[in-house]
């Protein structure tokens, strides 16, 4: 699959820098980004999942408080086999 960004200017000098600043060697510029990309999905995926479990506890307790049965909710977290690495990714271009 290939994903295509169209950055501002801006956007594009800050990707750039960061790159510059951040980068291990030999971790090309397309690695880099892709593994930025999938850590950011996985930021995202932990972020959906603490609000799908708040929102699954409020209304356990607000279901509670009304006496009624609440609606069983399992929540199930990315394994940690699973997780994106820190580790660049390596293309297989």
């Amino acid at each position: 699959m290939k994903i295509t960004f169209n950055l501002s200017k801006p956007e594009a000098e800050a990707f750039k820098n960061f790159y510059t600043i951040i980068n291990q060697p030999n971790v090309g510029e397309t690695d880099f980004a892709k593994t930025a990309f999938l850590m950011g999905l996985q930021t995202m995926e932990r972020a959906i999942i603490a609000r799908m479990t708040e929102e699954a506890e409020a209304e356990a307790a607000k279901a509670k408080e009304e006496g009624s049965e609440p609606e069983i909710v399992e929540v199930v977290e990315t394994p940690e086999s699973e997780e994106v690495s820190d580790e660049p990714v390596e293309s297989k271009d």
